[in-house]
């Protein structure tokens, strides 16, 4: 297993084209890749690429697959036509199936970063540059088991191509994110975005960026697009800012307040309405910067306005009692209060966790003492205990004091995890910049459920302006999720945001294992993640993990395995028994001997297109070493080797994703003259 402390991204090397596509090379060059991978504009097609999409899924689980297109000349793709998918247990139609193109971005003003996806119905490619094209299906619940089948027609201004599409789905269901335990929350700025210090407005994203009058018909109809996004991806709690009360308009007469809540009613039942809210997290009552100061509502100078009081001044306590037994009066009547979940104050700092307390009590004093509250925290602050319900720690800081964390559960606290410019990805560990893999977003997920946290926070969704969205960005895509979509008054979703999604869903079906198998659930978290920190970079690995982790968690037969030695051998290879721990009678020994030694083995795929093979080995040398693999003879490509240790005691596994047809193939592994020294064992498709 290869695991890493992942290093500043560098730009992905291209390989050689290899090897026309029948039908469509006079059109352009097509490929396709699964979601896991990241493919740059100037990555080429390469050696024994699919030419078809190959889903597995579970019912009411979402899935999505890339297809690249390149050519020599510019071109354009005028169309993209997705079919049904359809088989003998049923059809799953069009509607459910979308697909967007991929967008880039350059937030070091310089290499373009795979990243945003379009919302544009054709597209311009330039000479030799690759063009992804992501297609999403969405399995509907209580979808028949089954295979299914249909085509993704993509028409261009030279020719069409025919993407064939292929989706398995297995007998196990994924719950709804509004019913799941698992909570997904950002930092969302639909509203004003206020500075920590003085409480002035950073920026207004929708007015400032797209100049949509707060509550005109077009706000709404991006707030509603906005919901759309955030439940597609999973995103289950809300952010409720102070400013739609204000805009109620809730007013200041003297010392007392007239609440209207008709605009809070109307965001909130906007999400509602489109299942994407679990939970509401209301607006932090004391100021992020210094917790020592208690948003309010004010009049100054005959407006009413958001500002800032003293902690336990005569201002902040006229707002805080007035505006917490209201706000609980209001959550009752709409039967929202066990659903609200309160932030005192957004990272709290050390010197004044007195004043987080005080806040605290003022609150219960109105919602009672089990009354919810949740916070992201940097450090570890066990003077917080009895007051803070959700604990929302750093991803290092998790994993520095689990133990602190573990209790914390015990004692009937939640405890998730947070990104929000730290801990720096730069140092190995995960997050989700723009400038990464979108990988490293999904495996905070297999994190999360290997150190037992139950929801994960990161700042920020859309604070483009904070997070300097356009410019030089320190930390790269930190600061939003997804991206502004001006032209059509819409916005753009991410690779990161449907990793993120993917990472989710694979976190529900890591829990439903582990009501049945927990060892094995653990042993596969353990496969992709040995930390924040220490983390698999293959790919091949993460796909083949998935999709052990979907036939366990589904309870279907593992794919059977094949025996090395009961393949055919030339030159010098030869079974051999020395050792322990192999797989079957033995395994192929001595390939290292002549030039050209190979084993062939057959191996039955029940549906064309990618797959991961698995190869067991043994490589006793120091080095990596490969060997040359060939798929029903054809295209030769290296697989690396790590070494294991010792000789044929001590086995580990390599993975690669290979091209298949239908029914029997070969697979050839062959030590050429530029190969090391390795003992194949087996081989298994998943």
């Amino acid at each position: 297993m290869r695991l890493h402390r992942l290093l500043v991204p560098l730009v992905v090397l291209a390989l050689l084209m290899t090897g026309a596509t029948p039908a469509v090379a006079a059109v352009a060059r097509v490929w396709t890749a699964d979601s896991w991978k990241r493919v740059f504009q100037t990555d080429q097609r390469p050696a024994g690429a699919s030419t078809s999409i190959n889903w597995d899924a579970a019912r009411n689980e979402a899935e999505s697959y890339q297809i690249l297109l390149r050519h020599t000349a510019s071109f354009t793709i005028t169309g993209v036509t997705l079919s049904a998918l359809t088989g003998s247990a049923g059809t799953i139609p069009a509607g459910n199936l979308e697909y967007k193109f991929q967008n880039h971005h350059a937030p070091e003003k310089g290499q373009l970063f795979p990243d945003p996806l379009g919302n544009e119905r054709s597209k311009a490619v330039s000479a030799n540059t690759t063009q992804g094209i992501w297609v999403t299906v969405n399995v509907p619940a209580g979808q028949a088991v089954g295979t299914y089948t249909g085509s993704v027609d993509i028409a261009t201004n030279t020719g069409a191509i025919a993407v064939p599409m292929r989706l398995t789905v297995y007998p196990i269901d994924v719950p709804n994110a509004v019913d799941s335990k698992y909570i997904y929350s950002t930092w969302n700025v639909f509203f004003n975005e206020y500075a920590d210090t003085d409480g002035g407005v950073v920026a207004d994203e929708i007015v400032d960026r797209y100049h949509f009058p707060r509550y005109s018909a077009q706000w709404w109809k991006l707030i509603e697009d906005f919901a759309k996004e955030q439940k597609a991806t999973r995103q289950n709690q809300v952010h409720i800012s102070i400013d739609p009360l204000l805009d109620g308009p809730t007013t200041l007469v003297g010392d007392t307040y007239h609440f209207d809540w008709t605009k809070f009613d109307q965001f909130v039942e906007l999400f509602i309405r489109h299942g994407s809210v679990a939970r509401l997290r209301g607006n932090p009552l004391l100021n992020a910067l210094h917790t020592d100061q208690v948003w309010i509502i004010d009049n100054e100078d005959g407006v009413n306005k958001v500002a800032l009081a003293p902690v336990d001044s005569p201002k902040a306590n006229r707002w805080l009692d007035q505006y917490l037994p209201a706000l609980k009066a209001h959550l009752d009547a709409k039967g929202w209060t066990d659903i609200w979940y309160q932030t005192i104050s957004d990272e709290p700092k050390e010197d004044k966790l007195a004043n987080y307390n005080w806040a605290v009590g003022k609150y219960r004093q109105y919602f009672g003492a089990d009354a919810k509250t949740q916070d992201a925290v940097i450090g570890l602050f066990p003077e917080l205990v009895g007051n803070l319900s959700v604990w929302i720690p750093l991803i290092d800081k998790l994993q520095e004091n689990e133990q602190f964390y573990r209790d914390r559960q015990a004692a009937g606290d939640e405890v998730w995890t947070y990104v929000c410019l730290q801990p720096d990805a730069r140092d190995g560990w995960l997050n989700r910049w723009s400038t990464y893999p979108a990988y490293t977003a999904r495996q905070l997920a297999w994190g999360n459920f290997k150190y037992g946290a139950t929801g994960f926070f990161h700042w920020g969704y859309n604070a483009w302006t904070s997070g300097q969205y356009g410019e030089v960005e320190p930390y790269p895509g930190d600061g939003y999720i997804v991206y502004p979509d001006v032209p059509n008054g819409t916005v753009r979703t991410s690779v990161r945001s449907l990793a993120t999604r993917d990472g989710n869903e694979e976190y529900e079906l890591l829990s439903i294992l582990k009501q049945r198998d927990p060892v094995a659930a653990q042993r596969l978290a353990d496969a992709l993640m040995r930390g924040y920190d220490n983390f698999t970079d293959d790919t091949d690995l993460m796909a083949k993990t998935r999709k052990e982790l979907l036939l366990r968690a589904a309870g279907t037969a593992l794919p059977p395995r094949v025996e090395a030695e009961n393949g055919r051998l030339t030159g010098t290879g030869r079974v051999d028994t020395v050792g322990s721990g192999y797989t079957g009678s033995g395994y192929v020994g001595w390939l290292d001997q002549a030039s050209g030694s190979s084993v062939t083995v057959d191996v039955t795929a029940a549906r064309p297109g990618p797959q991961v093979v698995e190869i067991r080995y043994s490589n006793g040398t120091d080095t990596t070493n490969t060997l040359t693999l060939l798929v029903n003879g054809a295209v030769p490509r290296k697989v690396e080797f790590l070494p294991t240790g010792d000789w044929n005691t001590t086995w580990s596994s390599a993975y690669v994703t290979v091209d298949l047809a239908a029914g029997t193939n070969t697979i050839t592994l062959r030590h050429d003259a530029d190969d090391g020294s390795v003992d194949p064992d087996s081989l298994t498709l998943w």
